[in-house]
């Protein structure tokens, strides 16, 4: 998976099954992310069917973790109650998310969990295409201590390289590369996660550049401005 992609708070993915016209299930997320405190048991995560038909949706966490590039891995550190279940048009399920192990004493721990519409059975086919959808959103388990981020930032080379040496996460959205007056790399948002490496591949463009600024907001919706310095390629 590429760190651009990844880095979106959210993305759907679509699977498409069968033949003839599409018939597209729907369905919503709230809220698009859970930050679970050291001393909490658990967050939830209310899951609506904003389609005409009935679905199913199964509930599955991940491991996330960076190193450059991001990677996900199985998991059983996550509880999902239920793990999979039935939704009429219109209804709602609410989705407990709990961790089994101890929170961390310094650092917190990245997961994501995909929500996924199950196809359904083939003994009940529907005529047309089957178009199921894939939503994933963060889960982290904060540190018992507070943690904050602290991330350098450099160029080197066709690569963004953020290393992330505090505890928590750092997240930015509407980020924007500049240099001087010039735009010359964008993204929707990207997550440092702690105790992280993220590269991220820039456009010729940028990686030319004589000095670049990386713009963009954190989770206080303040804005944030830092300098990049540029390293020299050998």
């Amino acid at each position: 998976m590429s760190a651009r992609g990844a880095l979106r708070g959210l993305f759907t993915s679509i699977l498409i099954a069968a033949t003839a016209p599409a018939v597209a299930a729907s369905f919503g997320l709230s809220p698009l992310g859970l930050a679970i405190g050291a001393n909490e048991l658990s967050g939830s995560v209310v899951v609506t069917n904003s389609g005409p038909d009935e679905i199913v949706i199964q509930a599955r966490p991940y491991a996330w973790s960076q190193s450059g590039k991001e990677s996900r891995a199985d998991t059983r550190d996550l509880i999902m109650n239920p793990p999979i279940f039935k939704l009429a048009p219109g209804e709602q399920q609410l989705v407990r998310v709990a961790s089994r192990t101890a929170p961390l004493a310094e650092a917190e721990r990245a997961y994501r969990v995909v929500f996924r519409e199950v196809p359904l059975s083939a003994t009940n086919p529907q005529p047309g295409f089957r178009i199921t959808v894939a939503m994933d959103i963060p889960v982290y388990i904060e540190p018992l201590k507070p943690a904050k981020a602290s991330v350098t930032w450099r160029v080197e080379r066709s690569s963004l390289i953020g290393e992330n040496a505090g505890g928590r996460r750092l997240r930015l959205r509407n980020v924007q590369l500049m240099d001087g007056e010039k735009v010359v790399h964008t993204l929707p948002g990207l997550v440092v996660l702690a105790h992280s490496r993220l590269d991220i591949e820039l456009p010729e463009t940028a990686s030319q550049a004589h000095g670049l600024r990386l713009i963009g907001q954190d989770d206080a919706d303040q804005p944030v401005a830092i300098d990049i310095p540029l390293v020299a390629s050998q």
